[in-house]
């Protein structure tokens, strides 16, 4: 039976399953007695286990059929469910975790048995409670290897065994050839670092200050899509020879464990890709003999008949579930409607365009103005359905943080508490799927560096379970998501010195600080290099790639602090990143937008208002201090022959943080389909991307955010 048209739906609801355990282990920490739970526990990993075995992975079968076991006995009250026993049911679900990945990247579940896990549940089934008792222990850290015997053995050299294409044989060797010297280089990230490929491009773009790279492993686009484990290769070149310069620039990066480098020549590559060829030949043959392992749903909706019955039975509310109400659609076919939509928008455009250049006044264009009118309806209407069948609930990204913060915990050595809210909070998929990992680093930055010991909590007569809140909500066209914490708050004083140490600004600069700018500080590179970065206040390292992750969705992300009372990170983010309203403008018959979301208001200023604050060019709206922008500088446009004796300005925000746009001349307000750029222009930020209008005419898109 061909089962790979499942894998799929397979994939799919194994993550259902894996996130419906985690909630219910973690309800059942709580409530070890709560039968509804258990029977749930049960379903769960007998739904697992049948759909496994449909799939024919034996390996995820055998230990979801163990799980199974257990609660069988737990549900007939035979075993009593203690710390133990939850410590190995996180175990058994990160180990189905690692097989459903394994699943995702090869259709094959992979060789680990899991063996020691197994041993555990049958402990329990047993009542062995010292093999329980070990198998639960935190396991300890092992020590990272020494580099020195890294570097004596070939085991952390993974540059000496890429297999080049023939490509990149000829790249290496004609570089080789033309008198520059090549070196090799592994590097490896730290098991808790999120964002690997903004590291990895951190590491790249510390090296390329000495040499070229030449070849990468995995490749760039792999690095790029995060398809990588804790370490990446790469062979780079050099007019100099010395390696250690390229070692310590890579090294400076944080959340880098170690780096493995050295000079090389062509011909050790060759020779380590001839010893590794034959075993991986052989390796290849016996992959053919092995019929390829693919999915299938599990007929498991017969298990899901007695959680009613037994909620019935309790007097409990049942809520049935509703049959075919949601179906599951593939991005991608979700992606091809929204660009019929946007082409569809964009011809309305055309017609909105023509219909208003008509001065004809007879009955034709009259009809023919009210079917423009249906069609701006229909299209809109359309555009609304579409963008709503993109839009999923943030739950499917914060669902996780509940065993995170639980883990964390434990391994910290800290009581807290995650509270959440509005996890109903829709966001585009494009921005959902983008969103977990600058938001998990937020929430382990608040739990590790956030939060004070138990012991300073007390002093300080704070609870002794600390807090930390993740909030959801719409504001307008955006998002915004709040991370915050009851802890130790940031010490500007500390970040202050910080930023004196490094050159950043000066003593007399710093005085003339804002809280709000000493805080912005943190998200700078230069502030997340080094690796002990909590001596500011713990929260340096990474918020730079937060950042600059969060502003790549067109969003901002900024602080609010108060030194002993706790910090919160405020996310906004927009609704979504295909079609916007977008006011248009002219800058010396250029043609640009601006997103409607982030303007405040327009006015028109008579140049002898504009003031002058440390040479900067500012205005005084209402008794705000508002700087201006001039765009045709900034956009290296000609200036007017004749200056204005009155300047229109567009008034943007960004957070809190407010500024003035100069423009020509303002076209009006239109929904405009946003075209990326992709790598033509992707130095310049101050483009987000670009729209065609009814006429034809090219417009970009500005980014509010960078220009600010």
């Amino acid at each position: 039976m061909d089962v790979s048209q499942y894998l799929e739906i397979f994939i799919d609801e194994t993550a259902e399953h894996i996130q419906s355990l985690s909630d219910n282990i973690m309800a059942l920490e709580n409530e070890p007695e709560d039968h509804d739970v258990i029977n749930e526990i049960f379903r769960a990993a007998h739904s697992l286990k049948g759909m496994a075995g449909t799939m024919g992975f034996k390996r995820m079968q055998h230990l979801t059929h163990d799980m199974e076991n257990v609660f069988q006995e737990v549900r007939n009250d035979k075993i009593k469910v203690n710390g133990d026993i939850i410590d190995i049911l996180f175990q058994c679900l990160d180990a189905i975790e690692g097989y459903l990945n394994i699943i995702k990247e090869t259709s094959d579940e992979g060789t680990n048995d899991n063996e020691g896990i197994i041993a555990a549940l049958n402990g329990i089934l047993k009542g062995d409670t010292a093999s329980v008792s070990a198998a639960a222990a935190p396991k300890e850290e092992k020590p990272k290897e020494d580099a020195a015997v890294l570097e004596e053995s070939d085991t952390g050299k993974k540059y000496l065994s890429m297999n080049l294409s023939e490509n990149e044989h000829e790249t290496v060797k004609s570089a080789e050839e033309s008198g520059k010297v090549l070196f090799g280089f592994t590097v490896y990230v730290q098991k808790e670092c999120l964002l690997k490929a903004a590291r990895a491009f951190l590491v790249f773009k510390a090296v390329e200050e000495f040499g070229e790279i030449l070849v990468y492993s995995p490749s760039a686009q792999d690095i790029e899509d995060e398809k990588f484990d804790l370490d990446f290769s790469f062979i780079a070149s050099s007019d100099d020879e010395g390696v250690e310069r390229f070692l310590t620039a890579a090294k400076a990066v944080s959340e880098v464990d170690d780096v493995i480098g050295e000079q090389i020549k062509y011909e050790m590559l060759v020779e380590a890709e001839k010893k590794t060829k034959e075993p991986e030949e052989e390796k290849t043959a016996a992959e053919q003999n092995v019929p390829a392992t693919v999915s299938a749903a599990a007929a498991s909706a017969k298990e899901e008949q007695p959680k009613a019955n037994n909620a019935a039975a309790k007097g409990k509310p049942v809520n049935k579930p509703v049959a075919n109400r949601t179906v599951r659609v593939d991005i991608e076919k979700l992606d091809a409607l929204m660009n019929q939509v946007s082409e569809l928008i964009i011809a309305k455009n055309s017609l909105v365009s023509i219909s208003s250049s008509d001065s004809g006044d007879g009955t034709q264009s009259q009809s023919f103005r009210e079917q423009i009118e249906y069609l701006e309806r229909i299209t809109t209407s359309l555009h609304e359905s579409v963008m709503k069948a993109r839009m999923v609930p943030i739950e499917s990204v914060v669902a996780k943080f509940p065993r995170m913060i639980r883990d964390l915990s434990r391994k910290l050595d800290k009581k807290m508490e995650l509270y959440m809210s509005g996890e109903d909070t829709e966001l585009d998929r494009t921005v959902v799927d983008q969103i977990g990992d600058p938001l998990q680093h937020l929430l382990r930055n608040s739990a590790d560096h956030g939060l004070e010991s138990a012991e300073l909590r007390k002093e300080r007569g704070k609870p002794e379970v600390g807090s930390i809140n993740l909030k959801a909500y719409q504001e307008g066209n955006n998002v915004v998501i709040e991370v915050g914490d009851d802890g130790n708050g940031i010490d500007t004083e500390n970040v202050k010195r910080k930023a004196i140490d490094r050159g950043i600004v000066t003593a007399e600069q710093a005085e003339n600080l804002s809280q709000k700018e000493i805080i912005d500080f943190l998200f700078m590179p230069s502030f997340s290099m080094a690796k002990k970065i909590t001596d500011v206040s713990g929260r340096g390292v990474g918020l730079d790639v937060v950042k600059s992750n969060i502003e790549t969705l067109g969003g901002d992300v900024e602080v609010k602090s108060k030194l002993g009372e706790g910090s919160t990170f405020i996310v906004r983010l927009p609704l979504t990143l295909a079609i916007i309203q977008a006011l248009l403008v002219e800058v010396h018959n250029e043609l640009f937008a601006i997103a409607l979301g982030s303007i405040i208001t327009i006015e028109d200023v008579p140049v002898s208002e504009i003031k002058y604050v440390q040479a900067e060019e500012v205005i005084n709206l209402r008794g705000n201090v508002i700087p201006l922008i001039r765009l045709n500088q900034i956009l290296d446009i000609e200036e007017p022959e004749v200056a204005p004796e009155s300047l229109t300005v567009v008034i943007v925000n960004k957070g809190e943080k407010q500024a003035g746009l100069v423009v020509d001349n303002l076209l009006g307000q239109q929904e405009i389909v946003i075209k990326s750029l992709g790598k033509f222009i992707s130095n310049s930020k101050i483009i987000s991307g670009a729209t065609i209008l009814g006429d034809g005419e090219i417009a970009l898109i500005l980014d509010v955010n960078t220009l600010m």
